[in-house]
């Protein structure tokens, strides 16, 4: 089956250009069509900057993936309108073609320990890994997930070197306590990743933690809620986290507009907090701040682990992003009892926020 795609290509040359800008296109694809044949396509309409391989990394509508995805499968899970960006607007050199010494720079610093041919190897697979992260658009230093996973692999092929490599990762600046997950921002992104980033964090010294979660383990039935009070004119945004606990179904049940934020499924990066508190602050002000500009009239969060963070340290949240935002956080558990019909502040917990909830 053809059908038709709307693109926003982004456009730069840092040579000329101040600021980028993005081009349209009406395309027409096939369903089975990789997104390597579309820039192709694009590119016999008008010419522009791209690596002609379907190993080539590119961020479409906010997803980091390979030229190879089937754009179908993009177009499902997002929209039919593509804006197609290079995998870092901050390193863009010629439209989607970016300038990757930073990335090549932190697989040098391993050249102890891997061979020219497996730095090569590392340099080729590992693009993704870097440039998607969200740690690295808060934190340029950040070491990275590749060098990371080339920590992994060092550590497993030569274990006398372990408490070496685990210095080498570990700077408070810009080490391993900084990682966030790639797992809701890359097509189809690889799990085992994690699991062996996670190994490295299991070799760190220990430290008593009782920060922010990266998951919610506070149950919540939400769904079977007995709705008897409405939200009918009410613009509701929810965080949903790493594991997608969402409540997107109940809110619309609510009658109110649902506000999807491209931010609700981040990693409040919770191992941060134990050298510093601001990286997490920037983060969950990232989201506040998606939440606020869409006229927001409060953001529903999963449990009171989050409630302790996007209300309780919202002040320390603005200061760290230099806004203003004073947005009413409310748990899924305090939404489920309003939506039961519970009025009552005291009962409903709405006493002890820090940012007072109004619409009651």
């Amino acid at each position: 089956m053809i059908t038709e795609v709307e693109i926003e290509l982004f456009r730069f040359d840092s040579k000329v250009d101040y600021l980028p800008y993005y081009k349209k296109y009406r395309v027409e694809y096939k369903e089975k069509e990789t997104v390597f044949e579309l820039l192709n396509r694009i590119n016999s309409i008008e010419k522009f900057a791209y690596e002609a391989t379907h190993d080539f990394n590119l961020n479409i509508n906010g997803f980091y993936m390979s030229a190879s995805e089937c754009v179908g499968d993009i177009v499902e899970k997002t929209s039919k309108e593509l804006r197609i960006e290079p995998i870092s607007i901050y390193r863009a050199l010629n439209d989607l073609l970016i300038d990757k010494r930073d990335y090549l720079e932190k697989i040098l610093q391993f050249k102890e320990y891997i061979s020219p041919i497996e730095m090569d190897e590392y340099a080729k697979n590992h693009e993704l890994d870097y440039f998607a992260s969200n740690t690295y658009d808060i934190n340029r230093s950040y070491i990275g997930d590749h060098a990371l996973l080339i920590a992994a692999d060092i550590i497993e092929h030569n274990p006398k070197v372990k408490n070496e490599i685990i210095e080498m990762i570990s700077s408070t600046d810009n080490g391993i306590w900084y990682h966030t997950s790639l797992q809701n921002r890359v097509i189809n992104y690889d799990m085992n990743k994690e699991n062996r980033i996670n190994s490295l964090l299991n070799m760190l010294p220990k430290v008593t933690y009782s920060g922010i979660s990266a998951n919610s383990n506070e149950s919540v039935k939400i769904e079977d809620v007995n709705i008897s009070q409405f939200f009918e004119g009410f613009n509701i945004a929810e965080f949903e986290g790493v594991n997608k606990n969402s409540c997107a179904s109940v809110i619309k049940k609510s009658k109110a507009n649902y506000i999807r934020l491209s931010s609700s499924q981040e990693d409040l990066a919770p191992y941060s907090t134990l050298i510093s508190k601001d990286f997490s602050h920037k983060i969950a002000g990232k989201i506040l701040l998606e939440a606020k500009d869409n006229n927001a009239d409060f953001l529903v969060v999963r449990t009171m682990s989050d409630l302790m963070l996007f209300d309780g340290e919202q002040k320390k949240i603005q200061k760290a992003i230099g806004r203003e935002i004073e947005l009413p956080i409310i748990t899924q558990k305090q939404f489920k009892m309003l939506l039961e019909g519970e009025k009552n502040r005291a009962v409903l917990g709405f006493d002890s926020h820090k940012v007072k909830v109004s619409f009651l």
